[in-house]
């Protein structure tokens, strides 16, 4: 009967687990570059997730004040998705939460860094520049 239970426990903690990663567009190993919104199309990239959320979510004195755990990208920079946790940011500017994706940067000078960038600033990319 244990054993039973315990199963059952598994396949309920493995159900729950599976749709979050099927919601994110981004997977471990995608080549991506790195863009920003039209009117700015420069990226931050951030030393953590939860920051990045902070960032997006946060008063001017709470961003202006997490600034200086984010390195600016210029559009286009060059990358490989890690890991992706969908719907993690919310942004007090959109009513739709966004995906927190973590990078391996893979070309300029922030090459072999890892960071976060939200999903909406990630495009696919060819593994080849």
């Amino acid at each position: 009967m244990r054993m039973r239970s315990a199963l059952l426990a598994f396949a309920l903690v493995a159900l729950a687990a599976a749709p979050a990663a099927a919601d994110c567009r981004l997977h471990h190993g995608d080549h991506v570059a790195l863009y920003g919104r039209t009117d700015d199309p420069d990226v931050l990239v951030w030393d953590s997730r939860f920051r990045l959320k902070s960032y997006e979510g946060g008063t001017f004195d709470e961003m202006h004040a997490l600034l200086p755990h984010a390195r600016l990208l210029p559009p286009g920079t060059r990358a490989v998705v890690d890991t992706c946790y969908p719907n993690f940011v919310q942004s007090k500017y959109v009513d739709v939460p966004d995906d927190a994706v973590g990078v391996v940067i893979v070309s300029g000078p922030l090459r072999g860094e890892r960071g976060w960038v939200l999903g909406s600033d990630v495009r696919a990319a060819s593994p080849n520049p």
